[in-house]
């Protein structure tokens, strides 16, 4: 009886052996059809992404050379350069354009000042009130532009009886742009060893040269990030822009919705390229002289 159910035993042993065999060989079968249904999916969610990025633009490019004299439906009928003639002769744009480089410009280089400020604070200082202050360096993010926008006309315009629409719109592209640069540059304080700015001190550096040689070039991706979050805020802004702008001071996007409000056709589109244009000759021009990673400071 002993050895029959030593027998029994075995055979039920070889029986789930070969059971798990048959298992495994199914899962490998399964598993490569899966991988490859998931690489399917995958390469389709890149290409799909792609498209919904790229192809409103190439609509946008194509259209600039239409020689319709209307917004009409793509393709386009023939190819002409009028339309860029029409966008460097419209008076306003070119004072917008050189408006909103100036005001890009100066909001980029006060935001960075105020923010790098304000994030060597939040990040390592404990005082009363620091929640409150972070709180509210962050509130532009959830308030919307539009409500920003006729808060400042009022204050500035009839509480300040500040009638210059220059400084008005600095003041308020700032506010804007604040917290993205306190965000991306308080990400890169909060994984910073302090341990070197003690080593760069012990060695006789005081706070100034070790902030300038030893934490500024470590969060400089993070001050990199800032800027361009700062200047691409500033550049593209309507909501706020289309409150404190006056007849004589005006950014691009507010002229460029005040052309549309009477004009349909492609100078808009050509306006738009041109644009593009310019970036893209900015970036190429980045690569091949300075290089993308050692410009934001990865390298």
């Amino acid at each position: 009886m002993g050895q029959g159910k030593v027998d029994e035993l075995n055979s039920w042993k070889r029986f789930t052996e070969a059971l798990n065999k048959v298992l495994k060989k199914l899962r490998k079968s399964w598993k490569k059809p899966a991988d490859l249904m998931g690489k399917i999916v995958y390469k389709f969610l890149i290409l799909g992404t792609f498209l919904f990025l790229f192809v409103p633009i190439l609509f946008a490019l194509s259209m600039a050379f239409d020689t319709r004299k209307i917004m009409a439906f793509f393709p386009p009928k023939g190819f002409t350069l009028d339309w860029f003639r029409v966008f460097l002769d419209y008076t306003p744009f070119i004072e917008g354009l050189k408006n909103s480089l100036l005001i890009a410009s100066i909001v980029t280089v006060v935001s960075l000042f105020i923010g790098v400020l304000c994030s060597l604070a939040l990040v390592r200082s404990d005082f009363r009130g620091k929640g409150f202050l972070n709180t509210l360096i962050l509130s532009p993010i959830v308030v919307p532009g539009v409500i920003t926008g006729a808060a400042l006309l009022t204050m500035l315009y009839g509480n300040l009886r500040q009638f210059n629409a220059l400084p008005n719109i600095i003041i308020g592209h700032t506010i804007l742009a604040m917290p993205y640069v306190v965000r991306t540059v308080s990400a890169s304080l909060v994984g910073f060893n302090r341990t070197l700015e003690e080593a760069a001190q012990s060695l006789g550096a005081n706070e100034i040269t070790t902030f300038f040689k030893v934490t500024l070039p470590i969060i400089k991706p993070g001050i990199v990030a800032g800027a361009v979050f700062a200047f691409s805020i500033s550049w593209g802004d309507v909501n706020l822009a289309a409150f404190l702008t006056d007849a004589y001071t005006t950014t691009f996007p507010v002229a460029l919705m005040g052309y549309m409000r009477y004009y349909s056709n492609p100078a808009v589109a050509a306006a738009s390229a041109f644009l593009m244009g310019i970036t893209a000759i900015l970036m190429i021009v980045i690569e091949k002289t300075i290089g993308f990673e050692k410009f934001v400071g990865l390298w």
